[in-house]
This record gives structure tokens, C-alpha cells and sequence, in this order.
């Protein structure tokens, strides 16, 4: 053979052999869609490159950390994947999330957060303790039922000591204050062996241990008449006033009604032809500081009067009892039910008689006549803190 001829044959032998090799450390044109970036594992081993978008597809080899790779923008596939140069196939795909476009530098372990200490044995049973106490605050709520009120009298173990009065029938939860032996509550609801109570002076409702307390012979709320020329009215407030008033002929006054802190009664006749008078007590906090509704400026009177013009037709003018209580009078005009309020306000408690027909009546519509005994009745109507 020719020796030439040999010469290329050996020359063209070697570039088949090394076709390869330069394939794969030399990309294809690229254009200018695409930039430099860095592998950047999470674990700091190599990256797979996959001839296809997706983990299933054939690998086409591995990329190092920190190695520099060609990306190309123009692909743009919204599957996590993305498309470099690589190796005598030209294209291969790797997860997105893998590249960075600044190198990385040498990958460094992190170093394991501190392991959460086990909680002490002291821990461990303050939290037990205060899971049972919890589970016994459940019960005694669950167990609370409404009572008549009655006064009890606070009774500590020393006679110096001091009792509190807290937000839940638990020691687990905040105190609202504390109480001295001798002072006295209103109570309105029970537990197991706790007393739900009000404070009379500042009206503050909370929760006192029932051990600590004792019973008095002392009523919250009473309602009587007395027999005599004309009888005398007395409807005792929470043990904080009274009120009196002179009972008309043939009438008769009774509690209808006890809840919490209000109170309906009731001054009625057995005779039909008799209008009905009922009487509501109740306390409002928004009239807390508010000892009689004649220290209401112009201003709050017209909010009072807002409450019944808005739904009925009245009209609404303002009398005084014979003690000087100012009495709003709102009296319903061209309705099918006629009635007349007298609305009064002491010691943050609002007052209010309602006079209807008696609705047995044929014609229940109230007369001039009758009205007037009402405004005769409230005139005798006075208020007496309780001594």
C-alpha cells in the first residue's frame, strides 16, 4: 500500500476515534439564548442529567457541585426543568431548582441544630398538674346553675386573712381582687363548690370558693304590701335601694320575675276594666355613674327618647314624682295597643312602668282617666337606699 495512502487512512482512524471525546466538551452553537450557571445541590453530590424533562427519562450522565453548565433560556417548559448543553447529544435537562447563577464555591456540611432537651421530671409534672387543674375548671363550669339571689358573707380561715374573688371557678385563673372577712356579696349562680357573686359596691361579677363563705338571713329582693288605710308598696333592689310607692284600690304588687341583676313586677287588679301596670328593674352599665335621671344632660335624654320614636308614634314629655325624681312619659298615640311608659333612672338602674288596657277588654285603649292614676301613682313612687 501506498505509503501516503496509509498516512490517511491511520490520520482518519484517529479522528474517528476522537470525534467523541471532543463531542462531549464542546457544546453546539448556542445562539444567544442562554447564560452560565452553577449546580448547587442541596446534599452536595452530583446532579443528574436526564435526556428527557422528567425523573423516569434515560440519564445522560452527572454534573458536580459548583460545576459551570450552559442553560438555555428559549426553552420554556413550566415543568421544574431546564434545558443545558451537554455532552455529543447536545441537550440535557435537570431540575430548575438545582441552578444557580452564582458559583457556589466548595460545598460545606451544615451542622445539626441542637436537639430539644426532654422536659425535667419537675416539668413534666407542673404540666399534669396543670392539665388536671384545667379538666376540674371544665367540670365545676359545666356544673354552675342559676340561683334566686342571696347574700352571703366573705369568712376566712384566719381573721386576718383575705379571700379571692377570681374570673372562673379555678385557682388557675386570674384574680380579680380579694376580700376581707366580713364583706358581703350578692350570689347569683353556684357550682360544684365555687358561688358565682357581685360585688354590690363596685358591681364586679366573679367567682369565690363556697368554703370561704357563709350564708346570711338577709334578703336580695323582696316585694311586700301593708294593710292599711291605702296600702304601701316595697320592692327591695339587690339590697341597695328601695322602692316604695302607694299601692291604688284594689290593686296589688307581686314579683313576676328574678334574673340576675333585673327584676319585672307587677301591680295589678282582678278587675278587667283596671289598666295593667308592670314595673322593670334593671342594671345598665352605661348609666353606671348615673344616680338619678335628673343629672342626664339634653344629650343623653335625646338618645333615651330616640329608642322609642324610632319604632312607635309617640309622644313624650317629662313629669317629677312628689320626691323629685324626674319621670320621662312616652305615650303611644294612633297605635292599635295603646300604652304609656314612664321611664326613670337611680343609681345606674333603669326604671321603667308600662301601663296598658287590660287585653280582655273589647276596646283595650286606655283613657284619660286612667293615665292619670298612673302619674298619680308614680307621684308617690320614691327611692331609698337601703340601710
Amino acid at each position: 500500500m501506498n505509503r501516503v495512502v496509509k498516512k490517511v487512512l491511520i490520520w482518519c482512524m484517529l479522528l474517528a476515534l476522537l470525534l467523541p471525546v471532543l463531542a462531549s466538551t464542546v457544546p453546539v452553537a448556542l445562539a444567544d439564548s442562554g447564560c452560565d450557571m452553577y449546580v448547587k445541590t442541596d446534599n452536595g453530590k452530583d446532579l443528574t442529567v436526564r435526556a428527557e424533562p422528567n425523573g423516569e427519562s434515560q440519564s445522560l450522565g452527572k454534573l458536580q457541585y459548583g460545576q459551570r453548565v450552559w442553560w438555555d433560556w428559549s426553552y420554556a417548559g413550566n415543568d421544574g426543568w431546564s434545558r443545558i448543553a451537554f455532552g455529543a447529544n447536545n441537550w440535557g435537562y435537570v431540575q430548575s431548582r438545582y441552578l444557580v447563577s452564582e458559583d457556589p464555591g466548595p460545598y460545606v456540611k451544615p451542622t445539626k441544630a441542637p436537639a430539644t432537651p426532654k422536659p425535667t421530671s419537675n416539668a413534666k409534672k407542673e404540666a399534669e398538674e396543670l392539665k388536671k387543674k384545667q379538666a376540674e375548671l371544665d367540670k365545676e363550669l359545666k356544673s354552675e346553675k342559676e340561683v334566686t339571689p342571696y347574700y352571703v358573707e366573705v369568712r376566712t380561715k384566719r381573721s386576718t386573712g383575705w379571700v379571692n374573688f377570681r374570673v372562673g371557678p379555678s385557682t388557675i385563673t386570674s384574680k380579680i381582687t380579694s376580700f376581707p372577712s366580713g364583706k358581703e356579696l350578692i350570689v347569683l349562680g353556684e357550682t360544684k363548690n365555687w358561688l358565682r357573686a357581685r360585688d354590690p359596691e363596685t358591681n364586679k361579677v366573679g367567682y369565690i370558693y363556697g368554703n370561704y363563705t357563709a350564708k346570711l338571713n338577709k334578703q336580695v329582693i323582696t316585694a311586700e304590701t301593708t294593710d292599711g288605710t291605702q296600702k304601701l308598696g316595697k320592692l327591695n333592689v339587690n339590697g341597695e335601694f328601695e322602692l316604695t310607692c302607694k299601692i291604688p284600690e284594689s290593686y296589688k304588687l307581686q314579683v313576676v320575675e328574678l334574673r340576675g341583676e333585673s327584676i319585672i313586677a307587677s301591680v295589678t287588679s282582678d278587675d278587667i276594666t283596671k289598666p295593667q301596670m308592670y314595673l322593670s328593674i334593671a342594671y345598665d352599665e352605661l348609666y353606671g355613674d348615673v344616680d338619678r335621671m335628673n343629672d342626664l344632660s339634653d344629650e343623653d335624654l335625646a338618645v333615651l327618647e330616640e329608642s322609642y320614636s324610632s319604632e312607635y308614634e309617640v309622644e313624650i314629655e317629662y313629669r317629677q314624682t312628689g320626691h323629685g325624681t324626674k319621670l320621662m312619659m312616652v305615650k303611644e298615640i294612633g297605635g292599635k295597643e295603646s300604652f304609656v311608659d314612664f321611664l326613670s333612672i337611680y343609681k345606674g338602674y333603669l326604671v321603667e312602668f308600662n301601663l296598658t288596657p287590660n287585653p280582655n277588654l273589647a276596646n283595650p285603649v286606655l283613657t284619660e282617666e286612667q293615665i292619670q292614676m298612673c302619674i298619680d301613682f308614680l307621684t308617690n313612687v320614691d327611692f331609698n337606699p337601703v340601710q
